[in-house]
């Protein structure tokens, strides 16, 4: 894939917010930006020589002849996780000022659980778990501070945004295309 230029790796520890919480955790306005900023803005415009390249074809952008509609799937992953974090928090997204439409109904969120769930095993991190000596807890306990191989994802990020689409796409049009199809993998 075309993208294989964003793809930049980095050693990364992560933060297991259980002492300390990060911004993506809990319910405000300040946490709905922060997973906002995560994949908003992220629909692109693909060019027609990148897209016959893919292993999937996608729609033509009618307005722009030659590019097509694409989105990592990352990006729909965490719009999916970010749907269930809303949803864990009924008690501030489901009324008055913030009441949000992204509160999953059930079925919703199944599909969103499945898809995290597939793209998970699809790309494992096979970072090894690490147990420690505790002295306070005369034990050995499980610790998740152990360093990951990780996409530079702020990077990825920007490669999507500057290809972004940056206006409304009617996608209640039928478009012709000769873009040929790729073959189907299962």
């Amino acid at each position: 894939a075309p993208v294989r230029e964003a793809l930049e790796y980095e050693a990364k520890v992560f933060e297991p917010g259980m002492e300390h919480q990060t911004i993506y955790q809990g319910a405000s306005d300040e946490v709905d930006k922060a997973w906002g900023d995560l994949y908003n803005h992220t629909l692109m415009k693909i060019p027609k020589k990148d897209m016959a390249l893919m292993a999937n074809k996608s729609w033509p952008i009618k307005d722009e002849p030659g590019y097509y509609l694409g989105l990592f799937d990352v990006f729909h992953q965490l719009h999916c996780l970010d749907s269930i974090r809303r949803t864990l928090h009924k008690d501030y997204y489901g009324v008055g000022e913030h009441h949000n439409y992204d509160m999953l109904e059930p079925k919703h969120a199944f599909h969103c659980v499945e898809y995290i769930r597939q793209a998970l095993m699809c790309n494992p991190d096979v970072s090894m778990n690490i147990w420690n000596w505790y002295d306070d807890l005369k034990g050995v306990r499980g610790s998740s501070h152990q360093a990951h191989t990780c996409v530079n994802f702020l990077k990825l990020q920007k490669w999507a945004q500057e290809r972004q689409i940056s206006k409304f796409i009617n996608t209640t049009e039928y478009i012709e295309d000769d873009l040929p199809d790729p073959p189907i993998i299962h």
